[in-house]
């Protein structure tokens, strides 16, 4: 499904009601007629007197696109921004969800599906979602030794690409487990982060599909893209 045009949403628009039936009346006036449209959540914002955040889903039935609005007495809002901070609180909001979702997955996590480098106690830690494929990701990398300084850094290889670089993120994942120092993990990322890099060994299938499991529940769990670094007590709360 394409993404529906929400263009509607830049300016105030007024409602008779701010309930979920005027909503969901509003948007079926917007967009297709394949178009279903359904009200999954409501919070109302303590720190935002009046104020509600609704989270309407758009769907054809294949594909579904979630739309968070904010709603006051009759009005419906694209966002709410602090002039003083300039903070989004629609960020904010989305910002907090995707670390909730993406927390719950770290910390079921299979180990070995984390690689950890540095072990300094009076360092924070941060996590890193990666793909030896994504050039974004090989520039990171470049800067490991210079984040190292002052984070932890735990990679979780979450390939955006194809398969090639699912057997790369097998055979990182493989020979990291072997790495004695993190010096030799370093050595492994950068072995098959390199642009040249080619896939040296059969990867079964099997192996593959686990790779591919991996990224699969994160990207469903919210995260959109490579690499992405977050502070691991974001997801550990």
């Amino acid at each position: 499904m394409k993404q529906l045009s929400l263009a509607l949403l830049l300016a105030t628009t007024s409602l008779f009601a701010a309930t979920d039936e005027q909503i969901i009346s509003y948007f079926k006036g917007q967009v297709p007629q394949n178009i279903n449209i359904s009200v999954t959540e409501r919070t109302t914002l303590k720190d935002y007197n009046g104020f509600d955040m609704v989270k309407a889903t758009l769907s054809d039935g294949s594909q579904s696109q979630v739309v968070n609005i904010f709603v006051k007495d009759g009005l419906m809002f694209p966002d709410i921004v602090d002039l003083k901070s300039g903070a989004s609180m629609k960020q904010t909001l989305e910002q907090a969800e995707v670390e909730k979702a993406l927390g719950e997955l770290y910390k079921k996590e299979d180990p070995a599906h984390i690689i950890a480098i540095g072990n300094d106690k009076t360092k924070k830690t941060m996590v890193v979602f990666s793909d030896p494929e994504c050039p974004y990701c090989r520039d990171e990398l470049g800067n490991l030794e210079s984040r190292l300084k002052e984070f932890n850094i735990k990679f979780i290889l979450t390939s955006v690409h194809d398969k090639s670089a699912l057997e790369k993120s097998h055979l990182i994942y493989k020979e990291a487990a072997k790495a004695k120092t993190d010096k030799a993990k370093i050595e492994v990322l950068r072995k098959y982060f390199d642009e040249n890099a080619k896939v040296s060994e059969s990867v079964s299938e099997e192996a593959v599909s686990v790779m591919h499991e991996l990224r699969r529940k994160y990207l469903q769990g919210g995260l959109k893209g490579v690499p992405f670094i977050i502070e691991e007590s974001a997801l550990l709360r």
